[in-house]
């Protein structure tokens, strides 16, 4: 949960940094590079030393929440380098464990953790409104890592056990080596680059849209932020009772166009209200989509650590898309028009998804296979 909470914590935070160090909007697009840039490099990571990753992450994470608190722009372009790096090796480490265990049930098993990763989504942007209600976020920044400070702790034991897993594994890598296809490989990197950068657009850029465009303080315009990752656990929720009755593509492919379609409505949208209905819909279409396209890509794929720089290769994303929404906004005028770069990213995936079908025959669904 704590995993969720810093990874989106930049969004619901920035209007009122951006508003106290009168930032940019280029300004703002270099915190998302920063953060998940350094992401990249804590997934690459986890790939060889998943146990240890997840103890160091939370290290690295309380570190950037640290230096946070303390400081301007300046120290929070490091601080949430220090927080994406912890983010990249905790989350990265998570999904590749849970993506090895239990290959019979790994995808409804991928959508309950993000489901637990996405409840500290949901968080952040309720904590962040009442600590700045409170004059309190320095407060709030510090008491989140000393929480990270706590899991460090609580996760320790696992420094003793070492990595003993990839050395139990290397028969069974060996024996999937074999069935490695680098096409497939680049295909799902793509389209989880393209998703978290989408989402990270939308959870990082709403509440300032929000801000600007419906007229909302701060505190409220956080709300929009609360609604969008509610919105995606719920629809998570959903998914796992889904995919009982459909196919793992059908509802992959539901998910997205009704994401495009949230923000298509954004676009277009009159008022605060529509806004609002939109990020919900846009909310619940992203919901199926990262669990979803891992448990495929794990299908595919097999054991293999390659998987892990997949999950580093997305990591670009969450840096590239919402830089690209900053630049765009800036030099346009209108963040507004800003908001079609997440929507060509969902277009994007969209046409990954049906190349991947097209390159295998249908299949089983990953979850029940």
């Amino acid at each position: 949960m704590i995993c969720g909470l810093v990874t989106v914590l930049l969004g619901p935070i920035l209007p009122v940094i951006s508003a106290r160090w009168s930032m940019t909007d280029v300004e703002g697009g270099w915190l998302f590079a920063a953060q998940f840039s350094a992401s990249v490099l804590g997934a690459g990571l986890s790939s060889y030393f998943p146990r240890k990753s997840v103890v160091f992450g939370f290290a690295a994470i309380a570190a950037g929440l640290a230096v946070l608190a303390a400081g301007r722009y300046g120290a929070a372009l490091l601080a949430f380098a220090l927080i994406g790096t912890g983010q990249g090796l905790t989350v990265g480490a998570i999904n590749l464990i849970f993506g090895n265990a239990y290959p019979e049930r790994r995808g409804a098993l991928l959508t309950n953790v993000n489901l637990c990763w996405g409840i500290g989504a949901v968080l952040a942007p309720q904590f962040v409104a009442l600590a700045e209600r409170g004059h309190a976020l320095r407060l709030f920044l510090a008491v989140l890592a000393l929480c990270a400070v706590v899991a460090f702790a609580l996760f320790t034991p696992l420094l003793r056990r070492g990595d003993l897993e990839i050395k139990r594994d290397e028969e069974i890598r060996a024996s999937v080596r074999a069935r490695f296809n680098a096409a497939m490989f680049a295909l799902f990197s793509l389209m989880m680059f393209l998703y978290v950068g989408t989402e990270t657009t939308i959870a990082g850029w709403i509440a300032t849209y929000a801000h600007r465009f419906g007229g909302l303080d701060a505190a409220k315009a956080s709300s929009f932020v609360s609604a969008f990752w509610l919105s995606l656990v719920m629809g998570r929720g959903l998914v796992g009772v889904l995919l009982k009755r459909a196919r793992e593509q059908v509802i992959l492919l539901a998910g997205i166009v009704a994401a495009m379609g949230g923000i298509v409505m954004l676009l277009f949208s009159g008022g605060f209200r529509m806004e609002f209905v939109a990020v919900v819909v846009a909310g619940l279409g992203c919901a199926p989509v990262f669990p979803l396209a891992v448990a495929r890509m794990f299908g595919r794929l097999g054991r293999t650590r390659h998987a892990g720089w997949a999950f580093a290769i997305c990591g670009w994303g969450g840096a590239v898309v919402p830089w690209i929404t900053g630049v765009v906004s800036q030099y346009s005028g209108s963040l507004r028009a800003a908001f079609l770069a997440p929507l060509a990213a969902l277009g994007g995936i969209l046409i990954c998804v049906l190349i991947e079908s097209a390159m295998t025959r249908p299949a089983r669904s990953f979850a029940q296979s």
